[in-house]
């Protein structure tokens, strides 16, 4: 994976290590960057405008531009890279969120905060909040070992405005007898409890199968299995060895839509 991750993405990472450059450039190519922190970026803003995070004074996300070389941000719902982390430079850095289409050509700060990229380390950025109110954290992903004979998921809460911390569950339904096979009972597995805005569970291990993934308030009554959640998602799992993740974004609303919720893959 790193020797895949490293090919992919070594345009951005080697753009990097050129130094500064003008803000909306798109990096040229160089020599492969074989070190350094492994980074993914999250842009979970409903309504925010085309945005680019920033490392220092490097763009380090980046959108195809027009036919016109009119260069884009990403919007509501993307990630940057698609299942894979960009490789940076390790150390202390600003991290900027910033509106790379702003009127006039001008680019407009959202959110900053401040990182610390380690070697070897993996890292989700998020850019979070509303349109009045724009917010950017960054936290570890704290990969499980490579194991071919499971499959890894975690939770992770970016609802802004939220009035409560969340439950989340992976349910796993029953699987029926075969003339090879014997019959599985239903299965609910916890991701993690009182999760709040800008938190999450750790990462735990599910076995094949159809799930259904579920969210409840916090402190509340309700039944994993037969209670109807806050919000939920359904996914077929297949594919063993791989790690993901299941998000809530977007601003609270009493009644969410089916964008709040969804899962990206880690590795």
């Amino acid at each position: 994976m790193r020797n895949i991750l490293n090919r992919t993405l070594a345009i951005l990472a080697a753009g990097l290590m050129l130094g500064a450059c003008e803000k909306n450039s798109i990096p040229e190519m160089a020599d492969p960057v074989t070190e350094g922190a492994r980074v993914k970026f999250f842009f979970h803003v409903d309504g925010a405008p085309g945005t680019n995070f920033y490392l220092g004074n490097n763009k380090v996300t980046g959108v195809a531009p027009t036919t016109d070389d009119v260069v884009l941000g990403n919007l509501y719902g993307s990630v940057y890279p698609s299942n894979a982390y960009a490789v940076l430079p390790t150390g202390n850095y600003t991290l900027s969120a910033i509106d790379t289409m702003a009127a006039g050509g001008s680019a407009d700060l959202l959110a900053s905060t401040q990182v610390n990229l380690q070697n070897e380390k993996n890292y989700s950025v998020y850019l979070v909040g509303t349109t009045a109110n724009y917010e950017a954290f960054m936290i570890e992903d704290k990969l499980p070992p490579a194991d071919n004979s499971t499959i890894w998921w975690r939770f992770v809460n970016t609802m802004a405005e939220m009035p409560f911390e969340v439950d989340a569950y992976a349910v796993r339904a029953a699987v029926p007898e075969t003339e090879t096979t014997p019959a599985e009972p239903l299965e609910v597995v916890e991701l993690g409890k009182n999760i709040g805005f800008k938190e999450n569970g750790e990462y735990t291990n599910l076995k094949p199968g159809s799930y259904t993934f579920k969210v409840f308030e916090s402190g509340s009554t309700y039944d994993p299995e037969t209670s109807t959640p806050y919000l939920k998602s359904t996914v077929v799992l297949a594919s063993l060895g791989r790690v993901y993740t299941t998000q809530i974004r977007g601003t609270y609303a009493v009644t969410p839509k089916t964008s709040n919720i969804d899962y990206w893959r880690d590795r």
